[in-house]
């Protein structure tokens, strides 16, 4: 199934909307601005948390950590050394491999050789605007939050790439 993102372009945090497949609004991410640990959640429409992420600090590469309302960590996601970007993601005990072209925001995330979820970045849009295709939606609402997670790494490293 089809879903799309589109990040809010004038806000002073994060905040991206994730679209069904006939463009109904069915959830919410928020970043927190000026954040050190990145604290990002996944809201539903009512404004509920479904899951928060924040990345661990004191480490060499980033590493974030997904948790339930109640706390439990169920995901993390690290990026990995590699002259291009590599990420070890391990969800409910999968270890899973981010695969494609993340410079361009086209990727894949799979469990052996079975795609479990892509992502395409639309090139010609206002803000930043994502197709995201998942395969097996049982673990819809993680599979679209780690997609964003990832992508928020990948704008950290070339906001820092592009400092120096």
């Amino acid at each position: 199934m089809k879903y799309y993102v589109k990040q809010k372009v004038f806000s002073l945090k994060d905040k991206f909307f994730i679209k069904d497949y006939d463009q109904n609004d069915i959830y919410q991410v928020e970043g927190k601005f000026m954040s050190i640990s990145n604290k990002m959640q996944l809201l539903d429409m009512h404004g509920e948390e479904v899951l928060s992420t924040k990345k661990k600090l004191f480490k060499v590469f980033p590493l974030y950590e997904v948790f339930t309302p109640g706390g439990d960590m169920i995901a993390s996601i690290q990026k990995k050394f590699s002259f291009k970007p590599k990420f070890e993601v391990e969800m409910k005990g999968l270890e899973l491999e981010v695969r494609g072209s993340l410079f361009a925001h086209s990727f894949g995330i799979y469990n052996e050789d079975t795609v479990i979820a892509s992502i395409e970045k639309k090139v010609f849009s206002f803000g930043d605007s994502y197709e995201i295709d998942v395969e097996d939606e049982t673990n819809l609402e993680l599979l679209l939050f780690i997609v964003i997670i990832i992508d928020q790494v990948i704008h950290e490293s070339q906001k820092k790439s592009h400092n120096f």
